[in-house]
């Protein structure tokens, strides 16, 4: 499952929600914006797209998308989204709604992708030796800090283009 972006323009007048919005038209416009989120309720909210960043890659198994916002009320929102390739995993999005630029910045710094990382449960049995579990405890931890530092280059990529605005 999906999640995206519910986008509607408020110039968009006699429009059907069928007709696509010109992008010229609402470019800088402030937009409708609803963000569903796991485990907690959908993020609504009426602003502009300030920046984002995306760090897809045919090769990996899932991408990052980073979306940052600034709301009509003058307060920002930081959405980090995590997409998979495969059908069989659900798509997760977060966001924070905050007051301000640098915690909107810091939130999105700050997200730890570590957790994003699936852990199966050990098919733990007799048999298993001591050296078998570390080994897995370790092939965790490579996994779980190269989902980090995958995160962290995407983070690194929008707060660059960010301060060369």
């Amino acid at each position: 499952m999906a999640y995206a972006i519910e986008e509607t323009s408020p110039d968009a007048v006699g429009l059907s929600p069928t007709d696509p919005v010109s992008p010229a038209r609402s470019v800088g416009q402030p937009q409708s914006h609803r963000i569903a989120r796991v485990g907690a309720r959908p993020l609504k909210f009426s602003g502009s797209e300030l920046a984002m960043a995306m760090s897809y890659t045919p090769d990996l198994p899932y991408w990052y998308e980073i979306n940052l916002y600034r709301t009509t009320e003058a307060d920002f929102v930081a959405a980090v989204r995590l997409f998979h390739q495969s059908e069989d995993k659900q798509d997760t999005a977060e966001a924070w709604r905050v007051a301000t630029l640098d915690e909107a910045l810091s939130t999105i710094e700050h997200y730890d992708a570590g957790k994003d990382v699936e852990c199966a449960m050990l098919d733990v049995h007799a048999d298993v030796s001591d050296s078998e579990l570390a080994a897995r405890g370790l092939e965790l931890h490579a996994r779980i800090m190269g989902q980090r530092q995958h995160y962290r280059g995407l983070v690194g990529e929008i707060l660059y283009e960010l301060d060369n605005v």
